[in-house]
């Protein structure tokens, strides 16, 4: 017994309680903000499913343009008379192969920003959608590490993808005003995937000045018992209360019916 007189009961009784509220924060939604520091960021990631097959293909593009230029200047008349057949014969053969390469092709669909956007969609594994909150004083060159992003816009804010020393990808969100929340939507490509279970281990949240911020990962489903899966330790702490719970009702139950046996066992006939 301790200073305070506490006995075995009281402390496990203590003990079940922080467990149970725990649980019970968690479930409610409300743990999380107790716990969070002033910098932090909420992903909630979504499988991004596409056709079988869906994408640009360079080379498929320049074989149909190759295809089409030569069979327009074959039967352009205008072009015939104003180069001659030699000069057509030769645009044919060398000119326009040469001109609408694969590798010509690529370049021009990589600084066409739409057609790169559509390029890059092929690449595309996971969708994410970013919250970053800054609930304390104003911060300089804020950075969220997240593998694999291939495309990133801002519902709010700024956002620019940059690559680490180490070669991950982040997201590079500048200055954050006190109190300022943005909202990103990003899309990952093939990293993200292989990274696996060591995905959430990676992305990270800090500003300019070395101070760290704590990131929440979820799935896409919003539902009020979410802190679960962001806070491992929280189920946890559930499981730890069913556990108790089930043990106490296992004994309290086996107890009952030796008692009612032995009384049984005892009473006149």
């Amino acid at each position: 017994m301790g200073k305070l007189g506490m006995g075995p009961a009281v402390v496990g009784g203590l003990l079940l309680a922080a467990l149970a509220m725990g649980g019970l924060l968690s479930m409610t939604g409300t743990l999380r903000p107790l716990i969070s520091p002033p910098l932090t960021a909420e992903v909630r990631l979504a499988q991004f499913q596409l056709p079988s097959g869906f994408g640009l293909d360079p080379q498929e593009v320049a074989d149909f343009l190759v295809k089409d230029l030569t069979k327009r200047a074959e039967t352009d008349i205008a072009v015939r008379l104003a180069m001659g057949t030699e000069a057509q014969a030769r645009l044919i053969e060398i000119g326009i192969p040469r001109l609408v390469s694969s590798s010509v092709v690529r370049d021009m669909i990589r600084e066409i920003p739409p057609l790169a956007k559509v390029l890059s969609v092929a690449e595309f594994k996971i969708a994410a959608r970013v919250t970053v909150a800054n609930r304390g004083a104003a911060r300089s060159d804020v950075a969220l590490t997240l593998p694999g992003a291939v495309l990133a816009e801002a519902e709010s804010g700024t956002v620019a993808i940059t690559t680490t020393s180490s070669g991950l990808t982040a997201l590079s969100l500048g200055d954050m005003a006190a109190g300022e929340v943005r909202v990103l939507r990003v899309w990952l490509g093939q990293a993200a995937v292989d990274a696996g279970a060591a995905l959430g281990r990676s992305v990270l949240l800090g500003d300019g000045a070395g101070q760290t911020g704590r990131v929440w990962i979820y799935d896409q489903a919003n539902w009020q018992g979410a802190d679960l899966q962001a806070i491992p330790p929280a189920r946890w702490m559930v499981a730890a209360v069913l556990l108790l719970v089930f043990v106490t009702a296992s004994l309290t139950a086996v107890f009952g019916m030796f008692a009612a046996l032995r009384r049984r066992a005892v009473s006149p006939a």
